[in-house]
């Protein structure tokens, strides 16, 4: 689980330092989170550009006969 650290602490025996984010089993990031040491992290989604619309085919010869 992605946490976000909110004051200095160890995990895994290392230090983590606030303003950090790091991975963390759920049993950890839940202990930590109700001491008040960290925070789910927001979960960041990839932004998808929307497709480049084409321009729309125009006839080389503008001038078409009557009967077409």
């Amino acid at each position: 689980m992605r946490i976000e650290i909110l004051r200095d602490t160890s995990i895994y025996g290392k230090p983590v330092y606030a303003g950090s984010t790091v991975d963390a089993t759920g049993s950890d990031a839940h202990y930590l989170i109700n001491i008040g040491k960290a925070k789910a992290a927001p979960v960041e989604t990839p932004k998808v550009e929307a497709p480049v619309k084409r321009k729309p085919r125009t006839k080389t010869n503008g001038n078409l006969p009557a009967n077409a």
